[in-house]
């Protein structure tokens, strides 16, 4: 590309119209009007002689060329933007809000440590963890809304750099004094018996159903619920079984009359990762965030009965 030759601005447009997919929306961010941002969007098609962005019932959505552009474009708009701010990042002095996506066992079990952690380290930080669908992390991601995605996700793209913080598996959870199961389950126990589970848009947890497959089973599943941390007060309220993560369920029989067993078919385990967009793979508050997350996750204890 010669520089010389070429408006800068027009990457900020470019910018804004990909995070937006809206020509309306993006005029508001960059105060113009959106004649304005319209005609900086044909010099652009023009420029790189593609669409980039084509019309919808769902806004202006990115033509494939424009994705493999938005990255590089990003990158080059942060370091400009990083050009006159300080190299170094002092966690005992940043006013930083960092923005986590974390479903609700880890907001429960791992987040206090993280803020404890802050607390001490960074107290004029700031922590929001916003609540998404597992389907929308990655829109999340990819416009800069979070920072970082902590959790069990499938799909996600290869831009998305990631680390693994925590292996965990699946227990089978009753109440305690459940009327059939005792002291063991069985695999005819657990068919038979009518279950609860998990359930949202875009959740990766279908082990228990896929493992059933295998063996052509199914199960009778009456009751699902968009938050795993309901699941162990319904567990302890009424005769249903729930497969459910073992930190959570580790973290709740200490809490509630329940009691947990290994699960009677093979169920595999599953890894917790975090997720980052590469526009903050070499942000220092970002890095240190990561570190901390990394940290304070791996450490976690949980008291099993």
């Amino acid at each position: 590309m010669d520089l010389l030759d070429f408006d800068m601005n027009l990457l900020l447009t470019f910018d804004a119209i990909y995070r937006h997919q809206n020509l309306s929306a993006a005029a508001v961010e960059l105060g113009l009007t959106q004649p304005a941002v319209s005609a900086a969007l044909k010099r652009l098609r023009e420029r790189f002689n593609n669409p980039l962005f084509v019309r919808t019932s769902h806004g202006m959505r990115p033509t494939p060329y424009a994705d493999s552009m938005s990255v590089k474009i990003t990158r080059a708009l942060d370091i400009v933007r990083e050009v006159d701010q300080p190299a170094d990042f002092s966690p005992q002095t940043t006013t930083v809000n960092f923005r986590v996506y974390i479903n609700d066992i880890g907001m429960l079990l791992m987040m206090p440590q993280v803020l404890t952690h802050l607390s001490k380290h960074a107290p004029g930080a700031h922590l929001t963890i916003l609540d998404l669908r597992p389907d929308e992390v990655v829109d999340a991601l990819d416009e800069g809304s979070i920072d970082v995605a902590v959790g069990y996700f499938l799909g996600m793209p290869n831009w998305a750099h990631q680390q693994v913080v925590r292996n965990t598996s699946y227990v089978c959870a009753v109440r305690g004094d459940h009327p059939v199961i005792r002291n063991s389950l069985s695999l005819d126990q657990f068919v038979n018996a009518r279950h609860g589970m998990y359930w949202t848009t875009g959740s990766p947890h279908s082990a228990v159903e896929e493992a059933l497959a295998r063996l052509d089973l199914s199960r009778d599943v009456i009751l699902r619920l968009p938050r795993f941390s309901a699941l162990p007060f319904f567990i302890a309220q009424s005769d249903l079984i729930m497969t459910i993560p073992e930190d959570l369920g580790a973290g709740f029989s200490k809490l509630l009359d329940i009691k947990l067993f290994k699960p009677p078919l093979k169920l595999p385990n599953f890894e917790i990762r975090q997720y980052w967009h590469e526009r903050h793979h070499a942000d220092p508050a970002n890095k240190w965030l990561r570190n901390v997350i990394k940290k304070e996750t791996a450490d976690m204890v949980l008291l099993r009965p």
